[in-house]
């Protein structure tokens, strides 16, 4: 399906014949002169959680330190693992825990 379908003269049939992308300054300027004429401006405030998420996100995901310690672990035949507790780990997850 082509959600074009029957778009394809529009702009002509309108008259527009180029689109220009519109600057930053020209996007201001008429911001303020549709302001309203009793002096209310709009404001932004970002709340806590908000703030608390943009935080977390900017976390990364992969602790590349522990993952190198873990590879030159493994590299080195010296790395363990206790088999009884990925055993109960598996379990506890199959349990919804």
């Amino acid at each position: 399906m082509n959600i074009n379908d029957g778009l394809h003269g529009l702009p002509e049939a309108l008259g527009v014949s180029k689109a220009s992308p519109v600057s930053a300054t020209q996007t201001q300027q008429q911001a303020s002169l549709s302001a309203p004429a009793s002096g209310i401006q709009d404001r932004t405030e970002v709340s806590t959680a908000a703030s608390l998420a943009h935080q977390a996100m900017s976390i990364p995901d992969v602790r590349m330190d522990k993952v190198a310690a873990i590879q030159q672990a493994l590299a080195s035949g010296s790395y363990q693992v206790n088999p009884g507790y990925v055993a109960d780990k598996l379990i506890g997850q199959m349990k919804g825990e």
